[in-house]
């Protein structure tokens, strides 16, 4: 049930992202992008959020993280069961369960449908804090989406 609950907060999130319009792409003009807690390039344009939220239950060793930029353009969350410091899938029909979500526009793609790949390295994971970085090739899931959406250089270093 809380696993459950956990990723449903991960949708809400990740919906929010649904309005606005940047011409600039998703995160708008802020050069300093790569420099907030989470962080990722999207279709080769920087993407930032400065207040990602983190979700950890170190009893069922689901971790959930998720962000929208300022401009409330684009969101990225994803998610994995971690116990351990380490490298995990997103990709389609992983063994471990791990996924990642992308919307922009009121569009969504994600790795856990067909064409999906992805991996998150978590480099520190502890009750307070987590690092890291992540790259993933998400496919057409919602709202008339169409292509993949390719998000590279992603990392993360958040206290919670």
């Amino acid at each position: 049930m809380r696993a459950k609950t956990l990723f449903c907060a991960m949708l809400l999130v990740a919906g929010l992202a649904c309005g606005g319009d940047s011409t600039t792409g998703p995160g708008g003009n802020n050069n300093n992008l790569a420099n907030l807690p989470l962080s990722a390039v999207i279709n080769g344009v920087q993407w930032g959020s400065p207040v990602p939220s983190v979700s950890y239950n170190s009893n069922n060793s689901i971790l959930a993280i998720a962000g929208v930029d300022l401009a409330i353009t684009a969101s990225i969350s994803f998610g994995v069961r971690a116990q351990v410091p380490g490298v995990y899938s997103l990709a389609y029909q992983n063994p471990v369960g791990g996924s990642a979500i992308i919307t922009m526009g009121g569009k969504g793609w994600g790795t856990a449908f067909q064409g999906g790949t992805g991996t998150l390295t978590i480099t520190a994971l502890t009750t307070h804090r987590v690092t890291g970085t992540f790259t993933f090739t998400a496919a057409p899931a919602s709202g008339g989406a169409t292509g993949t959406v390719t998000v590279t250089n992603g990392k993360f270093d958040i206290t919670y």
